[in-house]
């Protein structure tokens, strides 16, 4: 076969575009913190040096260390990749993680490594790179100069790896109050990514940040009495089965004081941090956000819904199904548990709405308190009125049902037949009208077949009722619901 031979990448080229993935500071902190994970490691040490303008770091952890032979593949771009089996602990992915947040960061990177008395070291240089024809050479030990940072881990006295980030260029560089505001956001940043690890349900593991412990955030606030846990649910799918539990969060009324309020709140605040936690082997992915559900009205973080947060702990295996990205910042659940994880948000975020308007009290409905009418206009020339779901006797109606599902199924069948909402003129539904009428019909079929009724016959009788009958293939819509 004719070819034009081998065409190598630019390396310099190559290191600067991996950098430029979109790495934060705290989150490349956090993909090294994996790495230490991974290698079964106790302690990590962090220290962001000032050094007079020329800012260096470093992470040194007590894991169980590398032989040279391991460090160089270490040091290789993809090393082990996303298709290669790996423990349940293991919390790499890609085989990027070291160079591409490293890159993101710093032009020069520095690795040591100990086994035992052995102890080697190796180092990528962006700089030396872009201006000699070195290839992809790798080069041994650390820059002249610069050996001394290397002691910490001649000094532990036991096995363990070091990552030297040196030639910053995050912006950290720029002046002393921004290099300290960046290393703060870190900590915070690691208190939520492996609070599990820090003080919860995963291997024990302790965070130092320049000397000082870090203190786990859990997002969850389980230690206040006042918040109300739902029951573990599990998600089955052929891809590999999920957990999921929501909670519940205190009204602020409930809190002691305002300082322990916005601590509760998290990094971000407490109408930011609503929503779903997706967990990867203990190591939090996302960190609130409601993943694109909704429906046909994709859900938005909204103040009356802050105090709902829930919990999903996927394994490490379901990746690729998962859409876990090479910073391991992003996720997305396959369409198969969509229904399910709609299902179960939805009664977080009612129960989450009642306590935010009641402050955790149920105050019955006074009639002075009505807002008026039961329907709003749309601007849907088709459905021009929609029923208010924030009317108190609505929401009572939907808070009080066995099937909340089955309520707002009932609901959008009563919205989508009313004679105001019929035209004379044809109406092609738009996919995220099908996707939501689709949604309800299973619902429907749902419950159905909990009553007793054969699964066949519920497809027919739900495929013929209105306004489900105007949804093309509703039959297989319906298929293998149970």
């Amino acid at each position: 076969m004719a070819t034009y031979g081998q065409i190598p990448p630019s390396p310099a080229a190559l290191m600067e575009s991996l950098g430029a993935l979109g790495y934060s500071l705290e989150a490349a902190v956090a993909d090294i913190v994996d790495n230490s994970i991974s290698a079964d490691a106790a302690t990590v040490r962090i220290t962001f040096d000032w050094n007079d303008g020329a800012p260096f770091a470093w992470i040194l952890d007590d894991g169980t260390g590398m032989s040279v032979d391991g460090l160089v593949e270490a040091m290789r771009l993809g090393g082990v990749g996303p298709m290669a089996a790996r423990r349940t602990t293991d919390l790499g992915r890609f085989g990027l993680g070291l160079k591409t947040a490293s890159f993101s960061q710093c032009s020069r990177l520095t690795v040591a490594t100990r086994q035992g008395k052995s102890i080697a070291s190796a180092r990528w240089d962006l700089e030396r790179m872009a201006h000699a024809d070195s290839g992809w050479e790798l080069l041994k030990g650390a820059e002249p100069g610069s050996e001394a940072r290397l002691e910490p881990l001649k000094q532990q006295h036991r096995s363990g790896t070091l990552v030297l980030w040196e030639l910053l260029r995050t912006g950290t560089e720029t002046s002393l109050p921004r290099f300290l505001e960046a290393v703060e956001r870190v900590e915070r940043h690691l208190a939520m990514i492996f609070h599990r690890y820090l003080d919860g349900d995963a291997q024990r593991l302790h965070i130092h940040l320049n000397g000082r412990a870090i203190t786990a955030w859990d997002p969850f606030v389980t230690w206040h009495p006042a918040t109300t846990p739902k029951p573990l649910a599990r998600l089955r799918d052929p891809s590999g089965d999920v957990t999921v539990r929501g909670y519940v969060l205190p009204h602020r009324d409930r809190f002691r004081d305002e300082d322990e309020h916005q601590q509760a709140g998290g990094p971000d605040g407490w109408v930011a941090q609503q929503g779903f936690y997706v967990y990867r082997a203990y190591r939090l992915i996302v960190a609130g956000g409601w993943l694109g559900l909704g429906g046909s009205r994709e859900w938005l973080r909204d103040e009356a819904s802050q105090l709902a947060r829930i919990r999903i702990d996927i394994p490490n295996s379901i990746d690729t199904v998962w859409r876990i990205d090479v910073r391991k910042a992003t996720a997305r659940p396959p369409g198969s548990l969509r229904d399910g994880l709609i299902r179960l948000a939805a009664d977080v975020r009612r129960s989450a709405r009642d306590v935010f308007a009641h402050r955790g009290v149920r105050t019955g409905i006074q009639p002075d308190a009505m807002p008026g009418r039961l329907w709003r206009a749309t601007a849907s020339k088709r459905y021009p009125y929609a029923i208010k779901r924030e009317h108190p006797l609505v929401q009572t109606a939907i808070d009080n049902s066995a099937d909340p599902a089955l309520t707002e199924a009932l609901l959008l069948a009563i919205e989508r037949t009313v004679p105001a909402s019929i035209s004379a003129t044809p109406h092609r539904a738009t996919e995220a009208e099908v996707d939501e009428m689709v949604l309800a019909a299973r619902a429907l079929m749902r419950n159905l077949v909990s009553l007793g009724v054969d699964p066949q016959a519920a497809v027919e009788q739900v495929a013929r009722t209105e306004p489900f009958d105007q949804v093309p293939d509703i039959v297989q819509g319906l298929k293998g619901v149970d």
